[in-house]
């Protein structure tokens, strides 16, 4: 792998995204990662080079958010697109050997491109806070309305009724929602900046502006029939208080031969941000693991 330390760009179907890797010098299996979104920059994800120091981590922003391009073009939000452009970076870094970790709507992007097979498939497949039946997350998603305070509740249920989600009353919920949920302990700059900086145009086209009812070009997508082809390489991970509940994720791994679920205690959706060093220990043991039992069989 070249030793790249800086950005660059990468020409990808309907234009360049922006990359880099973090830790090039590091002697491990480069650990290529998907961000969530759609339309969240992958900033909210650097700090994994940290908990990774022995790896080389990719970082890129999706096209149409963050420093790549932004194309006007609608037509271009589509997830087999986003996983052809994941396909076109790992060629262009010329990886014969890889992790894969997702994350959020990144874990679609992963999974569909894991499914592909052909010469680049991941040597470890890391799924946090997966989404893999749209169906079932909006159902689980109710699930979790129901639990919320009732102001909190009220203002999300006006919203999807009225299709306003620009009222004061929507932020504060929005935000509530966020610090039980997403992120439970202090927000670093870098997840306040990815979130500000979200493209909504991606975002409303596939996902739609609230996180309890999909209205974009995803909400049909559903993998569980396939998962069983993910192998037992396939790690699956959340956080105890995530809105991608702890029996999804366990659901999804039963549904892999041999693969793992692990929730991380006291987090929600950011684990890596939360319990940075639970976090660093559960993967880097399973990482280590199959790096040692591939060089084994060298």
């Amino acid at each position: 792998m070249s030793e790249k330390t800086a950005g660059a760009l990468c020409d990808v179907p309907g234009g360049s995204i922006w990359y880099e890797v973090l830790n090039a010098g590091a002697p491990g299996t480069p650990v290529v990662t998907v961000h969530g979104g759609p339309g969240t920059p992958h900033g909210y994800l650097r700090s994994l080079a940290d908990l990774l120091p022995g790896h080389p981590v990719v970082v890129y922003d999706q096209l149409g958010c963050g420093r790549s391009t932004r194309p006007a073009d609608p037509g271009l939000w589509h997830l087999e697109r986003f996983v052809d452009e994941l396909d076109a970076l790992i060629a262009a870094l010329g990886l014969e050997r890889f992790h894969l970790l997702g994350h959020s709507f990144g874990t679609m992007i992963a999974c569909d491109f894991a499914l592909r097979g052909g010469p680049r498939r991941p040597d470890r497949l890391v799924l946090v806070s997966p989404v893999l039946n749209v169906r079932k997350y909006e159902d689980d998603m109710r699930n979790l309305l129901f639990r919320l305070p009732p102001e909190t509740a009220q203002a999300f249920t006006d919203a999807m009724r009225t299709g306003r989600y620009d009222t004061p009353a929507f932020a504060e919920a929005s935000i509530d929602f966020a610090e039980r949920h997403m992120c439970r302990t202090e927000w670093p700059d870098e997840l306040l900046e990815a979130t500000v900086g979200s493209a909504a145009d991606v975002r409303d086209a596939m996902w739609g502006p609230t996180e309890f009812r999909l209205t974009g070009n995803l909400r049909t997508y559903d993998r569980t029939a396939q998962l069983a082809e993910l192998g037992p390489e396939t790690l699956f991970l959340c956080g105890e208080h995530d809105f991608v509940p702890p029996r999804a994720c366990q659901a999804y791994a039963r549904a892999v031969p041999g693969a793992e679920a692990l929730v991380i205690p006291g987090a929600s959706h950011m684990p890596h941000v939360e319990a940075p060093e639970l976090f660093a220990k559960e993967l880097l043991s399973r990482i280590a693991d199959f790096d040692c039992n591939a060089a084994g069989q060298k």
